[in-house]
């Protein structure tokens, strides 16, 4: 095992060992140059895991290059953060030993050790051949900022803001689904997010891959999610209750896991939220009062309340913690770009079923047409031109 140094971190040198030993010989090497060595295994989890965030947020981001650092420092802020070593080593070596049965190497990804948990991932596509391919192109075009493991831990990651996304937790933010249960993307989902990337930051568009490519990618994002969030439930469980925690044993525990994430992901591809547009004609007044009223509710604590976060209509916004515990910020809307995209029916999604991850609260106190106000609010809101006379000096007055 590791050296481990007194914080619990594995000490540089040994982890080199590691790695040069994972890719040394021609045992250890792959034929094909885009695929991962076949010795090389997914690294265990070392950062730490957020169990409950602070309600004291600092006014400034944090450091750049100190994305684990300011996770940890959550515990002075009134959190809860808890280093993975904390939990006993015998357990740890038996999770570890369990993930690799489970779900292979980067170089085989599969689902293996569970009859159910195959049939479930082969009905979503995520067959090992589709897990291999995407594997190569993971390696290729996303480890660099996600990581090998899509931790968001990639060699760039900690100098991105906002940084790279963790898929571990099964969290996504920018989905089409209802907003009870456990919220997955759907494939489109995830689709739209990797062709048109997300405006604002580092994650680019791979609009040029072929459809064939992106839908490989998507595949390995499930598998990379899946496992890790078998891997920080079962974490998080020891880390708070100890193995007494566990329902059985860890092994049934997580395959349990497992099962429940491919069973929700199945569900998000029949569970989209509807959202059928009104049919305004353009410009016509009917279109003028609707961002009327949703500008009143954006503003109206009673109201969809936008402007508790997004104040100044997002001008002037705080930093607030993420599922994930990284301080954001929530967008400024009197930009045009939209990270989840600027159709009418993505903006009525974000604003009805709300962004969880993000901490956005979803709207369900509105009916369906102020939903749409609020959504033709936004829509005009970076277009000074677009807004009614009234609202346009409120939103743009001495600017």
């Amino acid at each position: 095992m590791a050296a481990r140094s007194r914080t619990g971190s594995v000490r540089r040198p040994a982890l080199l060992a590691f790695l040069l030993f994972a890719c040394a010989g021609c045992g250890g090497c792959n034929s094909d140059p885009d695929a991962y060595p076949n010795s090389f295994v997914y690294p265990p989890r070392q950062d730490w895991i957020v169990l409950e965030l602070p309600k004291n947020v600092p006014n400034q981001p944090e450091a750049a290059g100190e994305l684990d650092e300011a996770i940890q420092r959550i515990n002075e802020r009134g959190g809860k953060v808890r280093n993975p070593e904390d939990v006993p080593e015998s357990l740890h070596d038996q999770l570890n030993g369990h993930l690799r049965k489970s779900f292979g190497t980067p170089a085989e990804p599969e689902f293996a050790d569970d009859h159910e948990s195959k049939i479930l991932a082969n009905e979503l596509g995520l067959s090992p051949e589709h897990l291999a391919t995407g594997s190569k192109l993971f390696r290729k075009h996303c480890q660099q900022c996600h990581g090998v493991n899509g931790n968001g831990r990639g060699q760039t990651a900690p100098w991105i803001t906002p940084h790279p996304r963790d898929f571990r937790q099964g969290a996504f933010k920018f989905v089409s689904t209802n907003a009870t249960g456990p919220r997955k993307p759907t494939r489109d989902d995830l689709f739209f997010t990797l062709t048109n990337g997300l405006p604002g930051t580092q994650m680019p568009r791979f609009k040029l891959r072929s459809e064939e490519e992106r839908q490989r990618l998507i595949d390995y994002v499930i598998y990379l999610s899946v496992r890790g969030r078998t891997e920080f439930e079962i974490l998080r469980t020891l880390l708070v209750h100890g193995e007494p925690g566990l329902n059985a044993d860890l092994a049934s525990d997580a395959k349990e896991i497992t099962r429940n994430e491919l069973r929700a992901w199945q569900k998000a591809n029949n569970d989209v939220m509807p959202a059928i547009k009104p049919t305004f004609a353009e410009n016509s007044p009917a279109v003028a009062e609707s961002i009327v009223r949703g500008h009143t509710l954006f503003l109206d604590q009673k109201g969809a309340a936008c402007v508790t976060c997004h104040m100044n209509y997002g001008r002037d916004t705080k930093l607030q913690y993420d599922v994930w515990g990284t301080l954001i910020k929530p967008g400024d809307l009197t930009d045009a770009r939209r990270k989840g995209g600027t159709a009418p029916e993505q903006l009525y999604r974000r604003i009805h079923g709300g962004i969880g991850p993000s901490n956005m609260p979803a709207a369900i106190a509105l009916s369906e047409s102020q939903t749409w106000d609020v959504v033709h609010f936004l829509q005009a809101l970076p277009y000074p031109d677009r807004l009614p006379e009234d609202v346009k000096k409120r939103v743009y007055s001495g600017r």
